[in-house]
């Protein structure tokens, strides 16, 4: 039986929609929960929230913390945590813009370069596994979810609400 389930039954179907985050929330955990076994398993000292952020580094060699976050739609104090592991691990450097001295630029360093690619197998390994996930689905479920985003973005949850509240 599932661990989400009691008497086989998910509460969050009894939630609807209205349980969206939550849901989303529980699928990204698991999501994650398991890319953290897979690098365990291949011997990869690499947390998964970090991926994202290597991939930038590792595709447009240097960014700023600020263009990191529009990237990747995280916030900055996100992506300035992300670096600051990074940099522990010793994967990333961090330079202070010569033209202003409060924009810091990232980049891999030959050891996260070198991280990066030795992941790349193991990568590929995952990009399968989730297309396999995605097509036992009667709805492409990663344009649905793009489809979402942009729904968000032309009017954010925060907003319909409030015009739901307000009978408009």
């Amino acid at each position: 039986m599932s661990i989400y389930k009691v008497a086989n039954k998910d509460y969050f179907d009894d939630l609807g929609e209205v349980a969206l985050g939550s849901r989303l929330k529980r699928l990204s955990d698991r999501v994650m929960s398991d890319a953290a076994r897979v690098y365990q398993y291949t011997g990869h000292d690499m947390q998964p929230k970090w991926f994202t952020l290597m991939s930038l580094l590792a595709d447009k060699k240097k960014v700023s913390v600020v263009q990191a976050a529009d990237f990747l739609g995280l916030s900055q104090p996100c992506i300035s945590q992300f670096s600051r592991e990074l940099l522990k691990k010793g994967w990333l450097q961090v330079q202070t813009d010569a033209n202003d001295l409060r924009r810091k630029i990232m980049s891999l360093t030959t050891k996260g370069k070198r991280q990066y690619k030795k992941m790349q197998p193991m990568r590929q390994s995952v990009h399968a596994a989730a297309v396999s996930i995605c097509q036992e689905l009667d709805q492409d479920f990663y344009q649905a979810l793009k489809q979402f985003e942009q729904a968000l973005e032309r009017k954010s949850l925060y907003h319909r609400t409030l015009e739901s509240l307000h009978g408009n």
